[in-house]
């Protein structure tokens, strides 16, 4: 029986994957892969009854009638019209590789499909390989850091074979283990050649095998690059695959060994070229006419091919887009600017990024426990002392909150063991410094302590370790599970301590750089799981993937937004114990995170929006966040963005960073009480249905008094996304087209409750008289503001109170805030004033005195939509006309 059940799982899955490629409907097919199930086992017996109940769960199972996201993309031009996914009816390697992820990795329905949509969306834009004439397509995949871009391509090589591509270079990385990593994974799921100790078959050859056929040779190995020294190269008139690195010296190579290729055997075969992190080291960054190595090789053996498509893939496509549209050399031919398409992954289901770990909404009472650790003075001034590789001896003992970040992964495993997780990877990181001298003196620190941990959980249950495990599995442990959503399983300390002694000792501690032989193969402990903590720095820092990474300890800033991301290793997969997740590092990287998180929200919203218009790549703009201190990408890679305007429509514009300075605040509150004084006879007290928040509103307040006021309102200088210069000048913008004239303006008046233990804290601002200030920044309390020139008190305006003017009848059941603010007029703004509570320890630490004359001041402005021309937006590229 149970046997038959797979068959008819096997045979519906594998139809109705395929038919509903080319069919209108899934219901349609659905039906059709029924009726091919239901004759295979038809010689089975198999009830009626019994029949019915699998069709229904192969209906609930593979998700019919529940439509898969769309793929958003921008083309130059009418998609291609050669290709149609019924091209793909029966074909060899793409099914092979669909059946595999279903079959052998468990993939759900929905992210097979996903993938299936999206690599049509670019085998769309590709160019016909059964078209002789010549043709060069240039395209861009935006994807999620750690988000499975690896799958898509490999998904788009099985695709773009089973068409005709003879030639697919992928160009994975500048590190040895990430080549050897990508190719490990191609040999596995595209070329079928993978074996196991037994000599099984590993990988889509599970699915079936190679047949003479279907071969596809490799000129590179998992333990070989392309060399100078050819070794047994094939004709590439045969379908054949290479994962090579972005090495100057194997690019070169391999370019000579394709041009005595294409001479030798007069070759004319279309060639794909797949870009992995398509924004390190392919884009030039060259100040005059002649491009940088890297790049000019990729764009020459580009060239060698008449019939060519170039796809780069990264989750930070700023670089890619910020180069010159229209760059052209004449031995290098055209730059790679995407002039032909973008591609934008869907989120994948289950995947853990920013909006997990960051308030990317920005409300003031997000409920959800925070999992960020911020460092303290004493682990910070370990590491800021450390500048050079000449430093690398300062790093004289581990510091404090390192040592519980170590303490917290051990938890971590034992937490996981115990929820069925066994066997799993589990991976800690520690990056620290770019230096490897410094990495290898971080190392040596830690496997001196971790060795002294694990004695003691082995052989003293009453020490101090044991102690200090024991209270951080209480305190925080246990407290942030019980916050986070889902019903999570919790453990007796016994429980946790018992599988601490049994498992602490399989733990590992690695370096990872150049200077060490560890290596994180993962793929050589698959049975039993590696339990790792990897020091490292550049080399952890893009592309290699951390699996089960759970802790982090990061105390490396960098001024640039597409750095930044991707040394963020900690998005991914994370089922099951997202909630034992934390990040230790500084309150500024976590801050500039935090920023670049929204900043990611908003990029992608955009692009959707812009895709939904049916504009082009080269009509698209990167809007992005301006920061003081960080920029996008590289200047070099920036030379050709300019400065321009900034388009505020449908956003919330809170202020969140605040000068350390009494004359800041001093200022403010004068501005505002000269706002709220001309404005004094128009004010009426609302509270929204049962809420204890009472709002001073004033409607229909002239745009002049808005803009006099904002002209004057300081807002931190550049620190801040709300620019208030840059907002007046928006407002005066729209004012010419008749919009933003007529604004509400809203005071919130405080109500300490409970959970902050603040008293009431009267206000006088002009001719009102608050009851209270408004408490916010306590979520930032953990931070040392003292010293700093600036403090970031995170979110003030609570979640729809921005939506205080609308009718709340209308919007009750709504919870895209971008419909909510499109019911908004064009006409009107909203404009709330937040006068703050000053005895919240973030304020009441700055050394000054706050009163009821003079209280921190935070805005707030909720912006309808717009038909502003979109050319006037801020980060733009100058050579796109």
């Amino acid at each position: 029986m149970n046997e038959a059940k797979r068959l008819f799982e096997h045979t519906f899955a594998t139809n109705y994957m395929s038919l509903k490629s080319i069919l209108l409907s899934q219901e349609k097919a659905a039906e059709q892969a029924l009726e091919f199930a239901k004759l295979v086992i038809q010689s089975e017996n198999i009830g009626a009854s019994l029949i019915e109940q699998w069709s229904l769960e192969m209906y609930m199972k593979y998700n019919v009638g529940i439509a898969i996201i769309k793929t958003p993309v921008l083309r130059s031009e009418e998609e291609e019209k050669w290709y149609n996914p019924q091209l793909l009816m029966g074909s060899f390697f793409w099914n092979r590789y669909r059946d595999y992820l279903i079959r052998v990795k468990h993939w759900d329905q929905e992210a097979v499909g996903s993938i299936d949509d999206s690599t049509n969306e670019i085998m769309r834009s590709l160019g016909n390989p059964e078209d002789t004439n010549p043709f060069d397509k240039r395209g861009l995949v935006l994807g999620y850091v750690q988000s499975g871009k690896t799958a898509n391509f490999t998904g788009l090589i099985n695709k773009v074979y089973d068409i005709g591509y003879k030639l697919v270079i992928v160009l994975s990385g500048v590190h040895n283990d990430l080549r050897a990593q990508t190719q490990l994974r191609l040999d596995e799921e595209v070329i079928g050649s993978r074996v196991d100790k037994t000599g099984k078959p590993v990988g889509v050859a599970q699915i079936f095998a190679n047949t003479p056929d279907h071969i596809i040779s490799s000129w590179t190995t998992v333990e070989r690059d392309i060399s100078s020294e050819p070794s047994g190269m094939f004709n590439l008139n045969q379908r054949t695959l290479m994962v090579v690195k972005k090495n100057s010296i194997v690019l070169e190579s391999l370019k000579n060994q394709l041009e005595y290729q294409k001479k030798l055997f007069s070759l004319d075969i279309p060639v794909l070229i797949i870009d992995d992190e398509a924004d390190q080291a392919s884009v030039d960054t060259s100040k005059d006419e002649d491009p940088k190595t890297i790049n000019k090789l990729i764009r020459q053996i580009l060239e060698v091919f008449d019939r060519r498509c170039y796809v780069g893939y990264t989750a930070t496509p700023f670089a890619n887009l910020l180069i010159s549209a229209e760059a052209k050399t004449e031995d290098e031919g055209k730059d790679l600017y995407p002039k032909d398409f973008l591609v934008g992954l869907p989120k994948p289901k289950e995947y853990c990024g920013p909006e997990e770990f960051f308030n990317v909404e920005e409300e003031a009472d997000d409920p959800r426990p925070s999992l960020i650790r911020p460092l303290k003075d004493t682990d910070i001034e370990v590491f800021t002392g450390i500048k050079t590789k000449g430093d690398a001896d300062k790093f004289e003992e581990v510091p404090p909150q390192m040592e519980d970040s170590i303490l917290s992964f051990l938890l971590t495993i034992a937490v996981r063991n115990l929820r069925g997780h066994r066997n799993k990877h589990n991976s800690m990181l520690i990056h620290t410094s770019r230096f490897k001298d410094v990495q290898s003196s971080v190392k040596e620190g830690v496997d001196k302590v971790f060795k002294e941990i694990i004695t003691q959980i082995r052989f003293n249950e009453n020490s101090m370790i044991v102690n200090e495990l024991k209270e951080l599995y209480e305190k925080d442990i246990v407290s942030t599970s019980r916050a986070w959503p889902g019903d999570i399983q919790e453990f007796s300390w016994g429980e946790v301590y018992k599988e601490l002694k049994e498992n602490c000792n399989k733990v590992r501690v690695f370096e990872i750089n150049g200077n060490s032989k560890d290596a994180l193969d993962y793929h050589q402990y698959k049975e039993d799981g590696l339990n790792v903590i990897a020091v490292g720095g550049d080399k952890l820092s893009r592309g290699l993937t951390l699996e089960g990474l759970s802790i982090t300890y990061y105390f490396r800033n960098t001024l640039m937004y597409d750095t930044l991301m991707q040394m963020g290793r900690w998005f991914g997969y994370r089922k099951g114990y997202m909630d034992l997740c934390r990040i230790y590092t500084s309150a500024e990287i976590a801050s500039n995170f935090e920023h670049l998180a929204i900043a990611m929200i908003e990029l992608r919203r955009e692009f959707d929006r812009l895709a939904n218009a049916k504009k082009t790549p080269l009509e698209y703009a990167v809007k992005m966040l301006s920061h003081p201190t960080m920029t996008l990408t590289s200047p070099l890679k920036m030379r050709n963005a300019s400065i321009t305007n900034v388009i505020y429509r449908l956003t919330l514009q809170q202020t969140r960073i605040y000068e350390n300075k009494e004359s800041f605040f001093s200022h403010n509150m004068k501005v505002t009480e000269a706002l709220i004084n001309k404005l004094s006879s128009d004010f009426k007290k609302i509270r929204i249905g049962s809420g204890k928040t009472g709002y001073y509103i004033a409607q229909k307040v002239g745009v002049d008094k808005v803009i006099t006021f904002l002209s004057e309102y300081k807002t931190s200088q550049g620190a801040d996304k709300v620019d208030s210069t840059k907002i007046v000048n928006y407002i005066q913008q729209v004012n010419d087209i008749g919009e933003l004239l007529n604004w509400n303006v809203a005071v919130v008046e405080g109500d300490p409750s409970d959970k902050s233990g603040l008293k009431k804290f009267p206000v006088r601002l002009g001719t009102l008289e608050l009851s209270s200030a408004v408490v916010r920044g306590v979520k930032a309390e953990e931070y040392n503001n003292q010293g700093q020139a600036k403090i970031d008190i995170r979110a003030i305006v609570a979640s729809r109170q921005e939506f205080i003017d609308l009718n709340q009848v209308e919007i009750k059941n709504m919870k895209d805030k971008d419909k909510i603010r499109k019911l908004r007029p064009k006409k009107n703004g909203m404009l709330l004033i937040y006068p703050l509570h000053p005895k919240v320890k973030v304020f009441d630490d700055l050394g000054f005195a706050f009163s009821k004359n003079m209280v921190p001041i935070g805005i707030a402005i909720s912006f309808p939509d717009s038909d502003l021309d979109d050319s006037k937006i801020y980060e733009v590229n100058k050579t796109i006309k």
